[in-house]
């Protein structure tokens, strides 16, 4: 007997001993997808920022290419010029010597076509200073376009690298996720393990036969992520639409909202057996219906993101038992 103890007390202190080597690892789990979900936010709020300036340089890049064109257009319309003025500086010039060379010239005449010249060569100056300034002007837009080009192409080789590492961080981020939910998940079935085998070593030491079920279920739903029991009963976590099922045949004594414990369906198996079913449910019977062992009651609901809680309870002569000792070792064991 003494030794049965001790094997006893020896195989629970290894099982809490595992049990809290598992929880250090959840911890550090949990850390580590919280320091890559900030990793991943900063990263999203940076190639957000570029992209905004992204899309700034281009339109200024528009915006500059427009002027450009009208200064260019500018331009080619003060060559023209330039070349009108200088063939009509040609032809008064020419107009001038004729006019000069000629004995019947009166003085008068040769200072009038001498100040038609002296018109016609400033006028031919100030065309060639306005086209050297336009064309100054040009060059200054071309070199500042060709800086916005180059700034716009390294802004976009920047966000190409911020998406590479974006990624790569994403691919990290969902595997530190998924270790950290089977971390999740082997603490859960440890702890399982430990209570039916503490609840076993009670059963066994306990003179009072009436506290053993008269009966197990199966889970009431089957895709569920985890699971927590309470001293009355258990709530099943899922993130999935999936058929709630009656885990035996009996009647329908509710089936509807309750006050603000949500949608809830109340069966009776007989034998002063019930059982009960709370969350966030669709159900599908009524009032009276008579429903069989795994006929669907209902289909869970999950419009957010987050994990729903389905619960469940047995209840004999209208007390809550504790359901997890109700509960087929079958049905439990896959967490």
């Amino acid at each position: 007997m003494r030794l049965a103890l001790i094997i006893g007390l020896t195989f629970a202190l290894n099982a809490s001993a595992a049990i809290k080597v598992r929880e250090d690892g959840l911890v550090r789990a949990r850390s580590e997808v919280m320091e890559l979900g900030a990793r991943l936010s900063s990263l999203e709020k940076e190639i957000g920022s570029k992209n905004n300036l992204y899309l700034s340089s281009i339109e200024q890049i528009r915006q500059f290419e427009g002027d450009v064109k009208l200064y260019r257009d500018k331009l080619t319309e003060l060559h023209l010029q330039v070349r009108e003025a200088q063939s009509e500086n040609k032809k008064i010039f020419k107009s001038y010597l004729i006019e000069s060379e000629n004995e019947g010239t009166e003085d008068w005449q040769k200072r009038v076509h001498l100040e038609l010249l002296k018109q016609a060569q400033n006028k031919l100056k100030n065309r060639e200073s306005e086209l050297i300034s336009f064309e100054n002007k040009v060059t200054e837009f071309d070199g500042k376009l060709l800086t916005l080009k180059t700034n716009e192409e390294e802004l976009a080789k920047v966000i190409q690298e911020l998406e590479a590492r974006k990624k790569v961080a994403m691919e990290l981020y969902l595997s530190k996720v998924q270790n950290k939910k089977l971390a999740e998940s082997k603490i859960q079935k440890q702890k399982l393990t430990q209570k039916i085998a503490e609840v076993k070593k009670t059963f066994s030491q306990a003179p009072v036969v009436e506290k053993r079920p008269d009966r197990f279920f199966k889970n009431p739903v089957s895709d569920f992520s985890t699971y927590t029991a309470s001293a009355k009963g258990v709530t099943f976590k899922y993130n999935s639409i999936q058929p709630v099922k009656a885990v035996g045949g009996g009647k329908v004594v509710f089936a509807g909202d309750l006050a603000s414990y949500g949608q809830v369906v109340l069966i009776d198996h007989g034998s002063d057996l019930r059982t009960v079913l709370l969350g966030k449910m669709d159900i599908k019977v009524k009032k009276n219906d008579t429903v069989k062992d795994g006929e669907i009651l209902a289909y869970t609901q999950n419009d957010s993101k987050e994990d729903q809680n389905l619960y469940f309870e047995v209840r004999k002569k209208n007390t809550a038992q504790n359901t997890i000792l109700w509960l087929d070792q079958n049905g439990v064991s896959k967490i």
